[in-house]
C-alpha cells in the first residue's frame, strides 16, 4: 500500500490503517503514552469518515527497510485553500533521526499539497535548531512567515519557532472575493 507520490529515499506516507494500533507509540501524537486500545478506538473515530473528507488527516511515516511506523504527519485544512502540516518523530529515534525523518517528510507532503491537490498555502512548524529541516523547507521554495521568540523547549534552553509557508503560484484569488 505504497503510494508512489508519497515515497522518498528512506521512508513513505500511507493512511494509518486499524492494524497500526499496535504501533500507537510511534505515530499517536500525544505527551502521555498511548495503549492499542485506546489507539484502536482512536482510530475507528478516526476512520468513520472517507479517506479523502476527514479533517486533520493522518499519514504514518513508514521507513522502507523495515516497514515499521516511524512518526506520522497530520495535515489539518487539506481539503480547503490552506494547509498546516506537523510532523511527529517516534520518541524512541535520535535527535538526528527525528530530524532527517522530519526534513523528509516534508520534502514528500508539502509538494503534495501545494502541486497535486492544489491548496494555496502550506504551513509548517520548524524549530530553529533543525537545519536539515530547514535546509528542506528552504530547496521546496519556503518562505519564513512567523518566529516566535526561544519557543520551543530543548534540553538546556529554549529555542526560536519559525513559520514557513509554501505559497502555490497557480492559485489567485478570485475578483472581489477570498479564496
Amino acid at each position: 500500500m505504497r503510494p508512489a507520490y508519497l515515497t522518498g529515499d528512506r521512508i513513505y506516507l500511507r493512511p494509518l490503517l486499524s492494524g497500526d494500533a499496535e504501533q500507537a507509540t510511534a505515530w499517536f501524537e500525544s505527551p502521555f503514552p498511548i495503549n492499542s486500545t485506546r489507539a484502536a478506538a482512536f482510530l475507528l473515530e478516526a476512520h468513520t469518515q472517507a479517506w479523502g473528507e476527514a479533517d486533520p488527516l493522518h499519514l504514518a511515516v513508514v521507513r522502507l527497510d523495515d516497514e515499521v511506523i516511524v512518526g506520522s504527519t497530520m495535515v489539518k485544512g487539506h481539503s480547503g485553500p490552506h494547509g498546516r502540516v506537523r510532523v511527529r518523530a517516534a520518541p524512541w529515534l535520535s535527535a538526528e533521526e527525528a530530524e532527517a525523518l522530519h526534513a523528509e517528510t516534508l520534502s514528500l507532503v508539502v509538494p503534495w499539497l501545494r502541486d497535486e491537490l492544489e491548496l494555496m498555502t502550506v504551513t509548517v512548524d520548524i524549530a530553529a535548531d533543525e537545519p536539515a529541516s530547514l535546509a528542506a523547507a528552504t530547496a521546496l521554495g519556503m518562505i519564513l512567515g512567523v518566529r516566535l521568540r526561544e519557543h520551543q523547549v530543548r534540553p538546556g534552553g529554549r529555542v526560536d519557532l519559525l513559520q514557513f509557508q509554501a505559497l502555490n503560484p497557480n492559485r489567485r484569488v478570485p475578483e472581489g472575493g477570498d479564496a
